[in-house]
């Protein structure tokens, strides 16, 4: 199995132990009264802790090249939104990661394969045991390949979602988007925010990340797809 993903995406572990860390969900590590405290190692929780920052530096250093002469304000526009979740989960949906992940038996009942968080999550902790295993370099030729599409496509420095939407709330004359944090979870040193946005007469949409500023954003790009102001 783990030799068909590595074909998939281009890159042999030497240790692939890595590999299949990184595949490996919380919810599948056996349950004790009392966990060692190395068990956090058994789980992908660390390797997406760095696998986040690795794909931030990749993402920044091929947007540096791609483009020599832009201002760090529409670098920064692009690099958002290419490391935001919807990114991640396109790209986990381009490997097959879905049919790899080690998921407990009542996370797979309930479509864990299928849910959003969890697939970024893995891609995340794919790039960290790929980094661990082969240093930068092939981890940025990873992103390189996975990301080189998203890039091209764009011919200006996309708008932030959270502007985009008060914009169209705006263009209305609705009042403005309302957010609401629901809730924290997480360790201390990876926290999840659920964050939930809502625009009067067009209902409520909520999203999960690990600030509560890239939650709102991912909340208020979730609700322009649900009134059709960008596309799905």
């Amino acid at each position: 199995m783990t030799g068909a993903l590595c074909g998939k995406i281009g890159y042999d572990f030497s240790n692939v132990a890595l590999l299949e860390t990184a595949l490996t969900h919380a919810s599948a590590q056996k349950k004790n009264a009392r966990k060692a405290a190395g068990s956090a190692k058994d789980n992908n929780e660390r390797l997406e802790f760095l696998g986040d920052r690795v794909l931030g530096l990749a993402v920044a250093d091929l947007l540096i090249s791609a483009f020599p002469v832009e201002a760090e304000g529409s670098l920064a526009k692009r690099h958002t939104s290419l490391v935001q979740q919807q990114a991640l989960v396109r790209v986990a949906r381009e490997i097959g990661l879905a049919e790899h992940l080690r998921l407990s038996t009542s996370e797979m009942k309930s479509g864990g394969q299928k849910k959003d968080k969890i697939l970024a999550d893995a891609v995340e902790a794919l790039i960290g045991a790929i980094f661990l295993d082969g240093g930068f370099e092939a981890a940025q030729a990873f992103v390189a390949r996975f990301w080189g599409t998203a890039l091209e496509e764009q011919t200006r420095p996309p708008e932030d979602a959270k502007s985009q939407l008060q914009e169209w709330a705006q263009a209305r004359a609705l009042p403005l988007p309302e957010y609401k944090t629901l809730g924290k979870s997480g360790s201390a040193h990876a926290p999840q925010f659920e964050i939930e946005v809502g625009v009067k007469g067009h209902g409520k949409t909520s999203a999960v990340a690990a600030s509560k500023r890239a939650a709102e954003k991912e909340a208020a790009l979730k609700m322009l797809r649900k009134v059709g102001a960008v596309d799905a």
